[in-house]
This record gives C-alpha cells, structure tokens and sequence, in this order.
C-alpha cells in the first residue's frame, strides 16, 4: 500500500503520510505508478520530484488505476469538508486537476462515501447535482495557482493598510482626547479664575458695607452726644 510520498519527509509536517498532498500530488502519483510498475523511485537516476519524471502522468489514459487513486484522495477531502463545514460549493484545481476526467470521478466517489447520509441537503440529494456542488476553477486558464497567491498578497496589503489605519485613527483620536483633556484643563482654570475674582468681589462689597456701616455708627453715635450736649447747655441756661 502507498502510505505517502517520501519527498514530505522532510517538508511535510506529517512526512508526506495520510495528507491529501501526500497521497495525490502530482509527486505523490508518480512515485505510486513507479511503485506499481516496480521502480524505485530515486534509483537508476528516476526522480519522482523531477518535473521532466512527473510529464509520465500526462501520457497515462484515463482508464489507468493512478487516477483512481487520485480521485479517492480528493473525494475524502471533500467528503470531510462537507460533513465538517456544510460549505455551498468545493472549487477544485491545480495541475492534477488538469486530468478533467477527475472532476467526474471525484463526485461519483463522494457520492458513495456520502452513501445517503446527506439526502435531506436539497444540493446533495442527487449525485448530478453534485455538478454544482464539487466545480473546477473560473480562473484555471490563467492558472488558478498564481491567482491564489495574488489574492493572498491583495488580503495581506489591504490588512498592512487596515492595521496603519487603524494606528492613525488611534493617534488621531489620543490627540484629540489631550486637546479635549488640554481643553476641559483651560474651562476648569476659568471657571476656578471666575469664581475667585467673584469671591474677592463679594469680598470687596462685604468690606465696604461694613466701612459704610462702622462709618454710619460713629455719625450716629456722635450726633447723639452732641444733641445731648445743646440739650444740656439749654436746660442749664434756663435754671439761670
């Protein structure tokens, strides 16, 4: 049995075992069929990693077992990302997928992997309507590949520019909050000003009433003396 293709040992975390890289590649296939045909790959100068060994798959017919292979591994993909996220649609491409013959091969297996236990979906009550569920890429001409990595690179720049945004909103905003603070620091100080100055005012008023009022006393006081004074020169002129 082909447990996974030996290039991952070092470059998978899995060592190229039970993945879907590991078993489905197109440097996984090629190290299978020389497995199949009794050549060990990496001897006699066959290298399954070799892009120039890996154009034997494109001279295999459709009928041969590799592709079986292959569309089992994909289908079990599939299967699990039905069952584990209940996803609308699967887009499927890459250089292996090129073999369009997969395409149909991969939605039979999942139908029988599936064996009824998703009837109730409307989408998967059918194997045909799976045409519309399992579909190859609107971008496999250009290359679905270079595409991917573009999309990747556009996520990653629109998220540097969204994190420096956000850094200048939040600097704007701290600048406005020590203006604010700066600001609301200035209202206190002059209301506080105010409520002084109106304290020395109410200060000043209270003094002079109590001036005007000491003032007013002492007149009195001393109008009085001298009224009692005539009063009592006059009495003493009469006993005269």
């Amino acid at each position: 049995a082909f447990q996974g293709y030996s290039w991952g040992t070092e470059k998978s975390p899995y060592g190229g075992v039970g993945t879907v890289e590991g078993v489905a590649s197109s440097v996984a296939l090629t190290e299978r069929l020389l497995q199949m045909e009794n050549v060990k790959g990496g001897k006699g100068g066959i290298e399954s990693s070799n892009a120039q060994t890996r154009e034997i798959l494109s001279t295999l017919p459709d009928t041969h077992p590799v592709w079986t292979h292959a569309s089992n591994a994909i289908a079990n993909l599939c299967v699990s990302l039905l069952l584990l996220t209940s996803c609308q649609k699967i887009v499927l491409g890459g250089g292996i997928m090129k073999r369009t013959i997969l395409y149909d091969m991969v939605r039979k297996r999942v139908w029988t992997l599936l064996n009824g236990y998703l009837d109730s979906v409307d989408e998967l009550s059918a194997v045909e309507k799976l045409d519309d569920v399992i579909v190859e890429s609107s971008w496999e001409e250009m290359g679905s590949g270079l595409v991917g990595a573009f999309a990747l690179a556009l996520d990653a720049h629109e998220s540097s520019n969204s994190v420096e945004k956000n850094d200048g909103e939040k600097e704007e905003e701290n600048t406005m909050r020590q203006l604010t603070e700066s600001s609301g620091e200035n209202v206190i100080e002059e209301k506080e000003k105010r409520r002084k100055d109106n304290d020395d005012d109410e200060g000043e008023q209270q003094q002079q009433s109590f001036t005007s009022g000491v003032l007013a006393g002492i007149g009195l006081s001393f109008g009085c003396v001298l009224l009692s004074s005539l009063l009592g020169q006059g009495r003493r002129r009469r006993g005269q």
